[in-house]
């Protein structure tokens, strides 16, 4: 059956009629946000104390830590900086279906490298998993978290092992963020994955590679929460309480940030984000990777060893920027969206695999299993819905 069209009006014609009153709302929090940037913009050792109270508070807080730069520091793009070589990693996976004949996942990693001069080069790393590799320590069968979290660390660690033989100055980027952020947070898979992951960190450190990783429209809102406890009292820190949620940092620098330009440098205070100390420790910087009356804001991740050195932030600025030029009005790096590309598994590549997989079971005497009768059902000719 189709939609019911008529509930669904009904529900848009509500929405309609309370966003009047919402957007009041938020208009008078996105001016309280601005009130308390522009009143403690200078007051950055003020801000460290409140956001050090509020920890000792609520460990859970997800928020910005002011470095010694004023909130509203806009620093333009230092077009004197070398652009160095650029190495971009991004993932996909197929997840095993539990509907089709045979049980098996994919993870795949796409590599590029871009070097003024030099021919681009591009490789592909791919993981089957099957039999045993579908499941965890526990017995339990992998979801999509868990091969999301493997997918996160093969692609650092396909990063480190390409760039041991660069000589030149680089940079390694990853789309979404450095800190490596999954609901799996208890099992001991992500624990492990994770002592991996700062390992990785650790020698990109002693390497002293630059990493940054691009959150491309973020919904963050680490700098309002920290703005935040300014006016929450502090019984209310403990319940988690938002008087101004809703409000995203991207609003903030999109007033602040020309073209080019980004922010102060901020410390990354999270849960997740404990055991990334010294050199490790996670900071990020809003970028304004747009054209003029666009401002489109992006949040950039990077490790201590990068924010405690300008001009390596410089750099990361630059290469970022020159990377986002190249894809037009919709600015994103393109070396990240070359890398995207690379990586994608399709649905007709999901299927091949299948066919290859059932066919050397029956080389090996192995029954090829059995698509569900759901499956099978879904897979009638005439089907042309969405999520059948």
């Amino acid at each position: 059956m189709p939609v019911n069209y008529q509930q669904i009006r009904s529900a848009i014609r509500a929405a309609g009629q309370q966003m009047p009153q919402y957007a009041l709302k938020m208009k008078e929090r996105r001016k309280e946000v601005m009130r308390l940037f522009g009143e403690y913009a200078h007051q950055t050792a003020i801000l460290g104390e409140r956001a050090e109270r509020a920890l000792e508070l609520n460990g859970d807080l997800r928020l910005a830590i002011p470095g010694i730069q004023s909130l509203n520091t806009h620093i333009p793009e230092d077009t004197t900086r070398p652009v160095p070589v650029l190495w971009a990693a991004d993932g996909s996976q197929i997840i095993p279906d539990g509907h089709l004949a045979l049980q098996f996942g994919v993870i795949n990693v796409g590599l590029i490298r871009l070097a003024a001069g030099e021919t681009p080069l591009q490789s592909i790393e791919s993981q089957l998993l099957f039999a045993d590799d579908l499941y965890d320590e526990q017995g339990r069968r992998l979801g999509e978290e868990s091969i999301a979290l493997r997918r996160d660390s093969k692609e650092r660690t396909a990063l480190l092992q390409a760039t041991s033989a660069e000589n030149s100055p680089a940079l390694t980027l990853t789309d979404g963020p450095l800190e490596l952020f999954r609901d799996l947070r208890t099992s001991s898979e992500y624990q492990q994955e994770l002592q991996n992951y700062l390992s990785i960190l650790s020698q990109m450190s002693e390497r002293r590679l630059l990493t940054a990783g691009y959150v491309d429209k973020p919904r963050s809102d680490l700098v309002v929460r920290l703005l935040e406890v300014l006016i929450t009292p502090e019984q209310d820190i403990s319940k988690n309480q938002r008087p101004l949620a809703g409000i995203g940092d991207a609003e903030i620098f999109a007033t602040l940030l020309q073209p080019g330009e980004r922010s102060a440098s901020f410390g990354l205070q999270s849960p997740s984000t404990r055991l990334f100390q010294g050199d490790l420790a996670l900071h990020f910087f809003y970028l304004n990777v747009g054209r003029a009356n666009n401002a489109q804001i992006a949040r950039v991740e990077i490790p201590a060893w990068v924010a405690k050195t300008e001009t390596a932030i410089n750099t990361v600025q630059h290469a970022l920027l020159a990377q986002c030029r190249q894809m037009g009005s919709k600015a994103y790096p393109y070396i990240l969206h070359r890398a995207h590309e690379t990586a994608m598994v399709s649905f007709d590549e999901r299927n091949q695999l299948l066919n290859l997989l059932q066919i050397e079971m029956l080389n090996q005497g192995q029954p090829p299993g059995e698509t569900s009768n759901k499956q099978q059902a879904k897979n009638l000719p005439g089907k042309t819905r969405f999520g059948q």
